[in-house]
């Protein structure tokens, strides 16, 4: 299919070849007077090819002529338009009496606009952006910078994922948007090294993402990395790098020794039981659980070094970076860290006349260490962090013989220093999954692609690329026997109590395919003042994923790094946990975009794309996705009095994107060997059928409507971009459970919508002064509401289940938003320290009947605001990021047994029969508003002080730049939860039912560095 694809379209641009003509590279330096320029903008006229100036404000641009003219832009500056007039060679210096809130935005398949012509939702972040934030993964730095991007870390733990949500969430399902690197396809981008990336773009409304048609519903995100420049005369060397230390930020605030006696004491006192002695809470341990788990000083560092050039027809980009972060609890000890290689690779050559080849490749490794119960999409009783707030404070954290002391006396009552303490019944110590259980993931990832580009005329070009994707991870777990019989052991791990040992490796292997071919054609015949780009196009797209598994117990090594198969000593132990799973998927496109203007005052675009997914029937297999966008430049029309207004336009879009985010072949009748079992004394393997069909499948749909409105203001030192959005997702692809009579799993359905409404806005402020002082500042705000309109002839959707309460937290009704907190309203506490719960149907009795929605973990609105200066070589920048009106579900409160410690809020409050074991109360372990509260927050997501060592001082030893810089990360955080960490994730990145629900988990640690950045 990929040649007969091929084939067709050699033939269609064959035949439009009428003439030649000689396209060139141009290079260049864009400055003021005070120095370059980095980020400036640099677009060919009457095109969508342009690029932006690096640190030294030097760029490589080709275009389609010797004539061409440039377009350059710069925040601050006046914009300029240059004629080649046959120079390949330039250097621009940019007025700075008035300034330009102007940018390129890249709208994908190597289009992009200046965004004074687009008519279309799209944010970009710059590699200035990316470069100034200390962080792990770059699309952390989307958090903040534009509206309706929201991102949330899932945990602090290292290397772990994010969840990140465009413009609400639209579906039960995975909301997470598309990513593109360089125009190719990837699951994610956390396995880029921030230094490579040259700028992110987020395509927001169905105008901009409808040309990706079938995964485009959640969102675009594309990624464009660093190029080489031609006509250098020498390489360009960069290198940069951090190194600082990690803290926690908030402890919760629970009772010490001295306090929980006075609490345990007011319980047994009503309930007539035995107290402790005042006399002997000073022979007690007062231990600070959180002080024990964490490390005050966990290191953190980056370094990356790169290479980039080139000659006349040639321009490479070469780099190479580690990354390495230890983790705040076992890190120290080799139990929780990451660390990512990168080598990248960019490469372009004129092979022949207006003919070019690109060469990419990113190969990856990365490592994680990751502790019990850490694995970001699971609730296991192995999480250490969800005993925290359960430990006693006077609980040992070894016995006398040097072991992990047991705090759940399961034989009963524990005795310290010989005074009998509390029996609690549960909790384990959490030295022992830290201590005697190790866990890997190693995942190798390659990227390849190569592309070729001929300039067939000067207006048009054609673009021919294939890429390769491999994500191949080794994950192996190994828990070292010891001898704790008796004891508590968290469920998962409790063979390490009985002196045996056991090995779990698995092995996953996603590949990605990808062909593309486009075709661009700008009309330069068309009269003068109008603009006209026509793109056309197919993709082709292909994965396959494979997963297997192995276990065994009773190694003759009792350590991770000698443990292997070939260690088991009885080799028959070992077993296959799950079979092993194949699956592939395939898609082919054909799409189409038109970009058009007239005097850049008047705007229009449209595309269609036609998918044809394998993951649907023949009857449903091909969805159509079409978009408009127009806008209306009136600060352009002679009659618009421009005395304040430098900008003034006003735009609006409607398309329908994407999803086919099921597993594969829900259409059809599969079928899986299954664990097999003995008939007739005989083991005998037999089939079971996966599914049972749903042959009326179809895609899931969301259609966009967006009006904008963008302003410049003030001479251009004032920014303004409004938008109104209202997304609606139809035929939502669903697993609503349940079987045939004889198990068979029934398919996926498409039932539901959801709508997505809401308002986002964007102020910039830039101002300069004739000293260079500068400085400038951004906020941005978005409101969404989120609304389930239907759901199929369901009742509701369920999730959100815990180790210890009664029903699931979240459920998912018509009218109202998804995943909302649903339990009893808790109205007070009666004399016995019970909760009573609002009796909703007044029928006099409290039933499930009586259970309402009590929480909402979706925001009102979320917030961002960044400020920065530059005065002679320094540079300050700060970063705050809020999110209001969120909801938490507090179920720390309850992973606790008989006994277990308490915030120190709890002293004197009415509600002590919290104290006793979870079945003496009968409302306690009850979904209730009672643990819902408010998670709104500010973060200073980073704050940063820099100072350039002027050019006259280092250019005599070579260097080009020097920068030294401090950074602080989460260094405060403003909120009333009174939790680790009110920035609470997202449970499992494929189910957006389940969030806003504190179990306990890794908080995110702030973060001290110390950073430089050097080039020559």
């Amino acid at each position: 299919m990929m040649l007969h694809l091929l084939k067709r379209c050699a033939v269609f641009v064959t035949l439009l070849v009428c003439s030649t003509s000689i396209a060139q590279t141009v290079t260049g330096k864009v400055s003021d007077n005070t120095g370059p320029l980095p980020g400036a903008s640099i677009i060919e006229k009457g095109t969508t090819n342009g690029t932006q100036t690096d640190f030294n404000g030097n760029f490589s641009l080709n275009v389609s002529n010797a004539d061409a003219v440039l377009m350059v832009s710069y925040i601050g500056y006046t914009s300029q338009e240059i004629a080649l007039d046959g120079r390949n060679t330039l250097s621009i210096l940019l007025e700075a009496d008035a300034q330009s809130l102007e940018e390129i935005v890249v709208i994908g398949y190597g289009q992009s606009q200046n965004k004074r012509t687009s008519s279309q939702a799209v944010n970009t972040i710059s590699s200035d952006r990316i470069a100034a934030l200390p962080i792990a993964r770059p699309e952390s730095a989307l958090q903040g910078t534009a509206p309706g991007i929201v991102v949330v870390q899932n945990s602090g733990a290292p290397g772990s994922p994010l969840t990140i949500r465009l413009r609400g969430t639209a579906t039960p399902g995975n909301s997470q948007p598309l990513f593109l690197v360089d125009g190719v396809q990837v699951p994610n981008i956390d396995f880029l090294n921030n230094s490579d990336v040259q700028s992110m773009s987020t395509l927001k409304d169905a105008a901009a993402a409808a040309i990706y048609g079938a995964r485009a519903a959640n969102g675009v995100v594309l990624v464009q990395t660093k190029k080489g420049r031609r006509n250098t005369d020498k390489i360009t060397v960069s290198i940069d790098g951090y190194t600082g230390f990690q803290d926690r930020v908030n402890t919760p605030d629970l009772m010490n020794t001295a306090q929980y006696v006075d609490y345990y004491n007011q319980y047994q006192t009503r309930v007539g039981g035995t107290t402790i002695a005042s006399s002997d809470v000073g022979n007690l341990p007062d231990t600070d659980w959180y002080d024990v788990l964490y490390d005050s000083s966990a290191p953190k560092s980056f370094i990356n070094a790169s290479l980039s050039g080139g000659g006349e027809k040639t321009n490479f980009f070469v780099s190479g970076s580690l990354f390495d972060q230890q983790g705040l609890i076992g890190g120290d000890s080799g139990k929780s860290g990451f660390e990512r290689k990168t080598l990248n690779l960019n490469f372009n050559t004129e092979v022949v006349k207006n003919v070019s080849l690109n060469i990419g490749a990113n190969l990856v490794r990365t490592t994680r260490q990751r502790l019990p119960g850490e694995n970001d999409d699971t609730v296991s009783a192995g999480n250490p962090f969800n005993q925290l707030v359960s430990l006693l404070p006077l609980f040992p954290v070894l016995d006398d013989a040097g072991n992990p002391f047991d705090v759940s006396a399961q034989n009963g009552p524990a005795e310290v220093n010989g005074i009998a303490i509390p029996k609690i019944n549960g909790p384990f110590n959490p030295i022992i999954p830290i201590e005697y259980s190790t866990i890997e993931d190693i995942a190798d990832i390659k990227l390849f692609n190569i592309g070729a580009s001929w300039n067939i005329k000067s207006d048009l070009k054609f673009n021919i690329g294939t890429s390769y994707f491999e994500n191949l991870t080794r994950s192996k777990t190994f828990q070292e026997a010891f001898d704790f019989r008796g004891g508590s052991v968290p469920s998962g791990l409790a063979s390490l109590g009985t002196g045996t040992n056991q090995l779990d490796e698995s092995v996953a292997n996603s590949r990605w395919s990808q062909f593309d071919a486009t075709l661009t054609y700008s009309f330069a015949q068309l009269p003068d003042n109008h603009n006209l780009e026509v793109i056309v196009g197919s993709s082709y797209y292909e994965r396959k994923f494979e997963t297997s598994a192995r276990q065994a117990q009773g190694l003759l090594v009792n350590n991770f790094a000698d443990a292997n198969f070939a260690q088991v000593g009885d080799q028959t132990n070992i077993i296959t946990p799950f079979p092993d799973f194949r699956n592939e998927e395939r898609l082919i496109a054909y799409f189409g975009r038109a970009l058009y203007n007239y005097k850049e005052k008047y705007l229009f675009s449209a595309s269609l794309r036609a998918d044809a997914s394998s993951k649907f029937g023949p009857g449903n297999r091909t969805g159509y996705f079409p978009s408009f966008s127009t806008g209306w430049v009136l600060s352009e029309e002679d009659w618009f009095g421009n005395a304040i207004f430098d900008l003034f336009k006003i735009r609006a879009s409607w398309g329908v994107s994407g999803v086919d985010n099921i597993a594969d072949d829900q259409y059809r009748a599969t079928f899986s060997a299954n664990s097999g079992s003995v008939i007739n004394n005989q083991f005998i393997v037999g089939l079971n059928q996966n599914v049972l069909p749903n042959q009326d499948i179809k895609w899931e749909e969301t259609t966009q409507a967006n009006i904008g409105l963008d302003a410049n203001l003030f001479n251009n030192t004032l920014g303004i971009t409004l938008d109104y959005y209202n997304n609606t997702t139809n035929d939502i692809l669903l697993n609503v459970g349940g079987s045939t009579a004889i198990g068979i799993p029934l398919a996926a359905q498409n039932v539901g919508e959801v709508q997505n409404s809401g308002f986002e806005a964007l102020v910039s402020y830039r101002k300069r002064y004739e000293n260079g002082f500068r400085w400038n500042a951004d906020f941005n705000i978005a409101f969404n509401n989120n609304e389930v309109k239907d759901l199929g002839g369901l009742s509701s959707l369920t999730s959100g289940t815990t180790l210890v309460f009664a029903s699931p937290i979240s459920a998912t009704f018509e009218g109202e938003p998804i995943a909302g907190f649903f339990g009893f309203k808790s109205t007070g506490v009666d004399t016995n320290g019970e909760l009573i719960f609002e009796d909703l149907d007044g029928d006099g009795s409290i039933t499930t009947d009586d259970r309402q929605i009590i929480g909402n973990p979706l925001p009102d609105f979320t917030y961002g605001f960044n400020l920065g200066a530059n005065y002679k070589g320094f540079d300050f920048s700060t970063f705050f990021y809020g999110s209001q009106g969120n909801d938490i579900y507090d179920a720390t409160v309850r992973n606790d047994f008989a006994f277990s410690n308490r915030p120190v809020s709890y002293l004197n409050n009415e509600v002590i029969n919290v104290l006793g074991n979870v079945n003496e109360s009968t409302t306690l372990g009850e979904v209730s508003s009672f643990y819902v509260k408010d998670g709104s927050f500010l973060k200073m997501r980073t704050v940063t002080l820099g100072y350039s060592l002027p050019e006259s001082l280092i250019e005599n030893i070579g260097f080009s730049r020097v920068r030294l810089y401090l950074t602080g990360e989460n260094l405060l955080v403003f909120t009333d939860y009174d939790g680790a960490d009110p920035e609470i994730g997202q449970q499992n990145l494929a189910n957006t039912l389940d969030i806003g629900i504190d179990r306990g988990f890794y908080p995110a640690p702030k973060t001290i560095l110390l950073g430089f950045q050097f080039q020559f």
